[in-house]
């Protein structure tokens, strides 16, 4: 089999692909529906891209056509991006004032039909651009939302959140792949064009595959709505709401998470501690921000780290693992972060020394 018909053959299956997981996540019955239908349309302009891999003679006969196939083609960023904003946002709704983020998508496609017939090699820039402006917002609303997280939540970690990052990480990774394409087109000629079409017709087929492992082994990712996500952005939304006016010291928060230990509860958010300590969550958040100067996840696993170096010391029976979720922790990565953070070594070999000493003296 030659370089053109892998070629053919590739684009056929990916595709394929393609089309299926996006019936898929339209058909699939969830939560957030919103950002899985994004996550389709995003699939369907992506096949219609590389269908110009096998069906190459059929857009040539049929230019207008093919002029809208590649116009359509650079809405595929817009709704990347709406995908990652509504599966952290799940409960909000498409609105008109969405409409501005199809800007940059718009001026470059709408270029591209003006130009047509003319030199369009700066073009290449602009598509380019336009999907660094998208890449970065992408990026930005992740970097935003776990920004958030460990102001509200003594537990960050969010599967949704680490399947979006891994998504852009791979988009990023994808256009890497393309740009290096066109530069080394540029500098060794087109003979070696069929081949670096196939090499990157092979990434797009792993990438899509990859899409449709997750699915099949992660059906939670798109059915059903992360609880860490759904509860921070309600979270959010709540704390824009508190009083302004300050109602408790700081000595009065230390003194309720000193004798009432809340910091045990795995599932203890700002607004939680808010309502048990009767401090506004405005006014806690900025205690915690300002005063002690320290994001509320570091804040509460601080606290989780002193009673577990406690139990790891007093409780020599106890195993890691039962100190980890005896101090509020919920995972042995997190637990081992947080406590080499705190303590500068991992449990065990903190538990190790501690006992030596103890010992000696």
């Amino acid at each position: 089999m030659d370089s053109a018909s892998l070629l053919e053959l590739l684009g056929l299956l990916g595709t394929f692909l393609c089309v299926i997981l996006a019936v898929f996540l339209i058909a699939v019955p969830s939560r957030n529906a919103l950002a899985n239908r994004m996550f389709a349309g995003f699939l369907l302009l992506t096949a219609l891209d590389i269908s110009g891999w096998f069906m190459d003679a059929v857009w040539q006969a049929n230019p207008l056509l093919d002029q809208m196939r590649i116009a359509a083609a650079f809405l595929q960023m817009p709704l990347f991006l709406g995908f990652v904003w509504f599966s952290c946002f799940e409960d909000e709704k498409l609105e008109p004032r969405h409409l501005v983020h199809l800007l940059p998508a718009l001026v470059v496609a709408v270029s591209l039909a003006l130009f047509s017939s003319a030199d369009r090699s700066w073009l290449v820039i602009a598509v380019h651009l336009q999907y660094y402006i998208y890449i970065v917002a992408a990026i930005w609303t992740l970097a935003c939302f776990r920004h958030i997280l460990r102001n509200h939540f003594s537990s960050s970690r969010s599967r949704t959140l680490e399947w979006l990052t891994a998504m852009v990480a791979v988009s990023f990774f994808a256009h890497a792949v393309v740009v290096g394409r066109v530069v080394i087109v540029n500098v060794v000629g087109r003979d070696w064009l069929t081949a670096l079409q196939v090499a990157s017709a092979l990434i797009v087929l792993a990438i899509t595959l990859w899409i449709a492992f997750r699915a099949l082994l992660s059906p939670d990712l798109f059915r059903g709505v992360d609880k860490v996500l759904a509860s921070a952005a309600s979270e959010i939304r709540q704390s824009g709401a508190g009083e302004d006016q300050p109602s408790a010291s700081l000595d009065r928060l230390l003194a309720h998470i000193e004798e009432r230990q809340p910091f045990l509860d795995p599932e203890l958010s700002l607004s939680r501690l808010a309502r048990q300590s009767g401090v506004p969550a405005k006014e806690l958040s900025a205690l915690i921000n300002q005063r002690i100067g320290m994001h509320f996840f570091d804040f509460i696993n601080g606290y989780r780290v002193d009673h577990a170096s406690a139990l790891l010391l007093a409780e020599r029976d106890m195993t890691v693992t039962d100190v980890l979720y005896a101090s509020g922790f919920n995972s042995k990565s997190s637990f081992n972060t947080a406590f080499k953070k705190h303590q500068g070594q991992t449990p065990s070999a903190w538990r190790k020394e501690a006992s030596a000493k103890k010992n000696e003296t």
